[in-house]
């Protein structure tokens, strides 16, 4: 069994044994990763790689809107509509092949998940 396979099993077991909230910071840290890579990507001409990695960026967007319970309150409201934004927006990265864009999703993307981690953080804390 070669390298990648050994990360590859890792991950799947990591996915499945981890909690919600853990899912969640994973999925916002692989489309972070995926976004960094397609810039990488566009920038050395790859359109193909960098489809892929967009699109790839695109379906985690997915997830999270899915994650969403919109029955709680105005803030996954608004959780939704900031994702429904950067869906959109690396709909057009992918389009133009525009590295501006990502970097755009990318300023989104990252304060979201930190404000994710320090609520787990917290809730953490709170069950201690």
């Amino acid at each position: 069994m070669g390298q990648a396979d050994v990360l590859k099993k890792y991950r799947e077991m990591e996915i499945k044994t981890s909690s919600p909230a853990k899912l969640i910071l994973i999925l916002y840290n692989e489309a972070i990763k995926c976004l960094n890579r397609a810039k990488e990507k566009i920038k050395v001409k790859n359109v193909e790689e960098s489809n892929d990695l967009l699109i790839r960026a695109q379906k985690i967007i997915r997830e999270l809107m899915c994650s969403l319970n919109l029955k709680v309150g105005e803030i996954a409201t608004r959780w939704y509509s900031l994702y429904e934004y950067i869906y959109y927006r690396l709909i057009q990265a992918n389009l133009q092949k525009d590295v501006q864009v990502i970097d755009e999703a990318l300023d989104l993307l990252k304060p979201l998940r930190d404000a994710w981690i320090k609520a787990m953080e917290e809730v953490n804390e709170n069950r201690n």
